[in-house]
């Protein structure tokens, strides 16, 4: 059940992302909602579900946006797993803290993406992308994680609150 369900928050997260998240584009750069829905899963529920998460973030992307099937995919799902990985041992109370990962992960998530844009030859020079894309990138994904940090979190208190109940 909550597998199901985090399925249909992630397609609903990607339909804001094409649709109502274009009204919070400043020039070139928006907010990432789905990914930070994927870091801050990674970082509640563990590398495993970060790394799932990521994955069917990356398929729902390459469905409505890509050109090769499963490019978004393995670049969601490793930085879905490294968040998690990096995450464990954490206490992550402080809304700080959430910001500053989620600011990381981005950061991990577009180094990612730029190595593989390169690999594939998509992209020709690196250094042109860092400071005028993954800076604000990251910056605006910092800045709505709390909220979505928040959802999460209440989204697993649910979970554990009515399908754990042993009678």
């Amino acid at each position: 059940m909550r597998m199901i369900a985090y399925v249909l928050i992630m397609c609903t997260t990607v339909v804001l992302q094409s649709t109502v998240m274009e009204l919070f584009k400043i020039r070139w750069v928006k907010p990432d909602l789905p990914l930070v829905f994927a870091l801050c899963t990674a970082m509640v529920k563990g590398e495993n579900m970060g790394a799932f998460m990521g994955f069917i973030n990356g398929i729902l992307e390459d469905i409505v946006y890509g050109k090769m099937l499963g490019f978004a995919a393995l670049i969601k799902f490793l930085s879905g797993y490294i968040q998690g990985y990096i995450t464990r041992d954490i206490f992550k109370g402080p809304v700080f803290l959430t910001m500053i990962f989620t600011f990381l992960g981005t950061l991990i998530y577009d180094i990612i993406l730029i190595f593989f844009s390169l690999i594939f030859g998509q992209i020709r020079p690196p250094w042109y992308f860092f400071i005028p894309i993954v800076l604000p990138s990251a910056l605006s994904n910092m800045l709505i994680s709390p909220l979505v940090y928040m959802a999460v979190v209440k989204i697993e208190k649910f979970f554990d609150f009515y399908f754990n109940v042993k009678y």
